[in-house]
């Protein structure tokens, strides 16, 4: 009887043991510096997927990893070669472009070395911050590789919503040039909704998990080796897939599929984790992932400049309508006045290197608009064919550096190819060697660049103030729009979104045009809630005479890059506050979205001494500069709390200067 026991204890330990080693191999549990993100790696059917939890709370139930290209197959079946790499390290930068100037941060690394049938290796590089999660593949081996497929997607909680936009289809649009990122956004959809265009969603995408947390999906690091990729439209079970571009952006003959030289590590799959939109907002992962690609040959100087085009549109580029803003700018002490298209045919050459001559003397830089041109696009504005080859673009670079401008706007790009990727590169590459900022429109979404690229100063990517100018269902979206943008959007990297129109109609003659739905003070304040290296405001030189002289002192000593950012409160599409430090300087600013008057309850306690001064209340309840109703300088060691009424689509800013200097 024992003996029979014994055979049949024996089998079933067996037949345990055979079945624990058919389960899938469990690689780990890795937990961020603090703890609160963790990641658990494992595998089933020989695919290899990860879960990401919040305070223990599920954020992406699970994720796909796998990776096809032209040297192997690294999706299925592979196995652990070595044993895992696991270590905490800090990473610490300076930044001149963004929303923090010093910035150290402690992450976990971990290194899984694993290997396909063939034996051919591949590592998937993990690093874990306290507020979120990013993988890449590292691809061994030599010579060329193009990368067929990734085969990474994201399943999220089937209870979770969406605030997404969806991507545009190629060639649609202002002369054929989509997609660029210049859609609306839809809110707090069910996971597995498809988008109205049919052609998936663009990154950044956020999502909340009802009772769990926030995470937006983006990428960062992508260079001149890779495409661009974005989310496809969703599969059951709430699972959104990464995908390359569509064959149909740009030409035709322009590969969808990336190749580079081997070794080679892919830009990073991002993900940022908090429990609430604003510390997702705070975050600065796009910028924690990459490194430098090259060094500044000068100094680069981000501010704000003036921009004629916003308001008075294509007939405002001429020699004498260009020097007024110039003067707008000088009086205001910006660094740049932006010329746009069409200066060639109508501003000429010469009338450009005059206007330069005159500019310099009055303390300001000119930048210059450019089409990308080539083939891909059937935008007419000129100038076009000077900088889509490497000829054209430096000789063109050449005469702009020896007439002293400072920067380019290079626009309609209309893809997110790999060609275009190092088109964006190059561009950037070149103009450094002249010592020329870089600003593109109709593009792609920024993806760590202005760390990678010190002359990069911001991009558009965005539906910015020029729709609001165009048309009235656009600006009756306006103040909806701007309090999403910071929690979405401005969360990746620098956006010209071109704020701050105070006529109250959007018309290029007054009295015609959209009206303007937000209030003066709504505008004042975005400058302070968006990020970019360079800020062009759509400000004309006839208000000059209205504004009061705090307002002229704000604009002239208002920042456009930031030693400290922290959101104080927000609602997404309702309302946001952020205050920024630079220097001495804080500044903090509000916008109220929505149709009703609210009580902004602020505690400026955390970063304010009971001994700072206030500078000035600025709250305005109506659209124009006249309603000027509340300028208040506060009384100092009674106003780190503070109560303030804000009307419907109204806003405000407040300037204080601490005593310590960080």
């Amino acid at each position: 009887m024992n003996k029979r026991f014994n055979l049949l204890l024996w089998a079933f330990l067996i037949g345990a043991l055979s079945a624990v080693q058919a389960q899938a191999p469990f690689f780990g549990e890795y937990k961020s510096p603090d703890r609160s993100v963790v990641m658990t790696v494992f595998q089933e059917d020989g695919r290899s997927f990860f879960k990401v939890q919040k305070n223990k709370a599920v954020i992406i139930d699970r994720a796909l990893m796998g990776i096809e290209t032209s040297q192997g197959s690294f999706y299925a079946d592979l196995s652990l070669r070595s044993k895992v790499r696991d270590r905490t390290r800090r990473e610490k930068y300076t930044l001149n472009n963004g929303k923090a100037s010093k910035i150290s941060k402690r992450y976990r690394h971990v290194v899984f070395r694993l290997e396909n049938l063939q034996g051919k290796p591949i590592d998937i590089e993990f690093r874990l911050f306290d507020d979120g999660l990013a993988y890449r593949y590292k691809l061994y081996g030599r010579g060329e590789c193009t990368i067929i497929k990734e085969h990474g997607n994201f399943a999220l909680p089937l209870d979770a919503k969406g605030y997404l936009t969806p991507l545009a289809k190629p060639k649609t649009g202002f002369g054929k040039t989509n997609p660029s990122y210049e859609e609306h956004y839809v809110y707090g959809v069910p996971v597995g909704t498809p988008s109205s265009i049919g052609n998936g969603w663009s990154y950044p995408a956020l999502f909340e998990m009802p009772g769990a947390g926030w995470m937006l999906l983006s990428e960062t690091g992508t260079d001149g080796n890779y495409c661009a990729t974005h989310l496809d439209e969703v599969s059951s079970g709430g699972i959104y897939k990464i995908v390359f571009p569509n064959i149909e952006e740009g030409l035709y003959s322009q590969s969808v599929y990336p190749t580079t030289v081997l070794p080679y590590e892919t830009p990073w799959r991002m993900m940022i984790v908090a429990d609430n939109p604003t510390k997702i907002a705070e975050s600065t992962l796009a910028t924690d992932l990459v490194e430098p690609v090259y060094k500044p040959e000068i100094e680069y100087a981000l501010d704000k400049a003036s921009w004629s085009w916003l308001v008075l549109k294509d007939d405002s580029i001429t020699y004498e309508v260009t020097r007024k803003y110039i003067d707008m700018a000088s009086h205001l002490d910006f660094k740049y006045c932006l010329v746009d298209a069409p200066w060639d045919v109508q501003i000429g050459r010469t009338g450009i290197e005059e206007l330069s001559a005159y500019a310099q003397s009055r303390g300001v830089g000119l930048l210059l608009w450019y089409n990308s041109n080539g083939d891909w696009n059937e935008a007419p504005q000129t100038p076009k064919d000077r900088m889509h080859t490497p000829k054209a673009r430096r000789e063109e670079m050449q005469w702009m550096q020896e007439h002293g401008i400072k920067g380019i706007k290079v626009d309609f790009f209309g893809g997110d190819k790999q060609f275009y990727m190092k088109y964006y590169e190059d561009i950037l590459r070149d103009a450094n060697e002249y010592g020329l900022l870089v600003n593109f429109h109709g593009t792609t979404l920024p993806r760590g660049w202005e760390r990678m690229y010190p002359n990069f100063a911001t991009l558009e990517a965005v539906k910015g103030m020029e729709f609001v100018t165009f048309s009235q269902s656009d600006a009756d979206m306006q103040a909806m729009h701007c309090a999403t943008l910071p929690f979405i959007r401005n969360v990746v990297g620098p956006m010209d979104f071109t704020p701050v129109i105070l006529n109250s109609r959007l018309g290029i003659n007054t009295g015609v045009g959209p009206y303007r739905r937000t209030t003066a003070a709504f505008e004042l304040a975005l400058p302070v809630i968006f990020q970019s290296g360079v800020q062009h405001f759509g400000l004309v030189p006839e208000n000059i005479d209205l504004y009061p002289f705090f307002l002229t002192d704000y604009f002239r000593k208002l920042p456009t890059t930031w030693d400290e950012t922290r959101f104080l409160s927000g609602i997404i599409g309702k309302e946001v506050v952020v205050a920024r430090r630079k220097g001495s300087m804080w500044y903090v600013a509000g916008i109220n979205a929505e149709s009703v008057e609210k009580t902004f309850q602020l505690d400026l306690s955390d970063f304010l001494k009971s001994d700072t001064e206030g500078k000035a209340i600025v709250s305005m309840n109506g659209g124009s500069l006249n309603d000027v109703d509340q300028i208040t300088v506060l009384a100092p060691s009674r106003r780190r709390t503070l109560s303030i009424q804000v009307a419907a689509q109204d806003g405000f800013v407040m300037c204080f200067e601490t005593d310590k200097k960080k």
